[in-house]
């Protein structure tokens, strides 16, 4: 009897004790465990019926940088955009380009004056009289499968000239999850993407929630049981199969583009294609290499890859998702940017990442505005160069940008 009543005292001091550790440091001590802060650190995102997710417009947020000790202000628009007002419709004195991508893109820990959007801006801006204008259309969780439906639904009508859009490879796993959430037209074509919340009816709470609302050690406990089995996960060897449980499972996979989940994820790139060509636009596809594909020691800040499903010495050097992607659109004709080159390079190439959130760090951002700048003078017909100008129009002066190599994949289109 005195045993049940000693571990029942000390069950309640642990309880207590916890609950004072909150009060003391002002926050969950289970707040970092969430793997969404790592995704949306802004916490602007809401359920969207359109795209799954969307950040709130004209809203802020104050996003804390640990790797620069300094607080980020994010901004968004009317679009919910980490971007200034576009005007509509776009002056006749102004080249528009839209960049589409998830979290790498919106980079919420870079303030917008060290931001390549602000960066590669400038750079081609001492190339033309037209005003260049870039849009960050950056949205934390998005995929190729929810930018096509926000491109299409609302950004279209800002009438781009060029739009971009990156790649990262937690799309595969992302599109993987949304797929069965989208809904199609008649043509095949995906209409909306509801999320979860917004079409299913919430669950009741079961008995384990109701004890982790009542019981903070229980939440903790439970917490911490979870990491041991996220860490098993991690490490174990990664397989294809395995891509629902971790989301870089397959960059392992020598043959990716037999993989259905990964032609699926290449699929709204061919969409998005045909609408460019539809509506006289532009569109380049671009990707970078996650920390975990530059060295095991990158992007190592304690507990952070462990939060995105990776292991902590984890490194894939496997070149042959990048492989697959420039074949995929080489062949319906689509310019495509590899940012190996400028984010690898030297011997600190880990410099170019932050170590506690799997983004491009400041110096990152310089090296891909700088390569991104120098990609689209050599390839890419626009007010930059000489081929976007009418015959006998007067050009305007050259400015030098920093040498880089510049990747690029072409081919025949493919009509399936």
């Amino acid at each position: 009897m005195s045993a049940a009543i000693l571990l029942g005292l000390l069950v309640c001091g642990a309880e207590v004790g916890v609950r004072i550790v909150e009060v003391v440091q002002g926050r969950s001590i289970c707040s970092n465990s969430n793997p969404l802060c790592l995704v949306d650190p802004t916490r602007l995102t809401v359920p969207s019926w359109l795209t799954d997710r969307e950040m709130k417009p004209h809203a802020t947020s104050e996003v804390k940088c640990r790797d620069q000790r300094r607080t980020v202000e994010i901004r968004t628009n009317s679009h919910g955009l980490r971007s200034d007002e576009a005007a509509i419709p776009k002056p006749a004195d102004t080249y528009r380009v839209v960049i589409l991508g998830d979290e790498t893109i919106l980079a919420p820990e870079v303030p917008e004056g060290e931001h390549f959007v602000n960066l590669l801006s400038n750079l081609l801006q001492r190339q033309t009289r037209l005003r260049i204008e870039i849009i960050n259309a950056g949205i934390p969780g998005a995929c190729p499968l929810t930018e096509y439906l926000l491109f299409k639904q609302k950004l279209l009508a800002l009438r781009p000239d060029l739009v971009l859009m990156h790649f990262d490879w937690s799309d595969v796993s992302d599109d993987r999850q949304l797929r069965r959430q989208i809904r199609t037209g008649d043509d095949g074509l995906p209409l909306s993407c509801p999320h979860t919340s917004l079409i299913t009816k919430p669950q009741k709470s079961n008995c384990l929630d109701t004890l982790r609302q009542q019981f903070r050690l229980v939440d903790w406990g439970l917490i911490i049981a979870g990491r041991q089995w996220k860490q098993q996960i991690a490490e174990q060897s990664a397989k294809s199969e395995d891509l629902g449980a971790n989301a870089y499972a397959w960059l392992r996979n020598e043959h990716p583009e037999t993989d259905m989940s990964v032609t699926q994820s290449f699929r709204p790139i061919s969409d998005l294609a045909r609408l460019a060509q539809a509506e006289s636009f532009q569109l380049i596809t671009m990707t970078s290499p996650k920390p975990w594909q530059v060295s095991a020691r990158c992007t190592n800040g304690s507990g952070t890859r462990m939060k995105a499903g990776v292991a902590a010495q984890a490194y894939y050097p496997n070149r042959t998702p990048f492989q697959a992607l420039a074949s995929y659109t080489g062949r319906i004709k689509i310019p495509h940017a590899d940012l190996s080159s400028p984010l690898t390079q030297g011997a600190a190439s880990e410099a170019n990442y932050l170590r506690f959130a799997p983004r491009w760090s400041p110096e990152g951002h310089r090296h891909v505005a700088e390569f991104l700048a120098r990609f689209l003078m050599e390839q890419i017909p626009g007010p930059w160069n000489s081929r976007y100008f009418q015959q006998n129009e007067p050009q305007v002066g050259r400015h030098s940008v920093p040498q880089f190599e510049v990747r690029w994949a072409g081919g025949t289109r493919d009509t399936q």
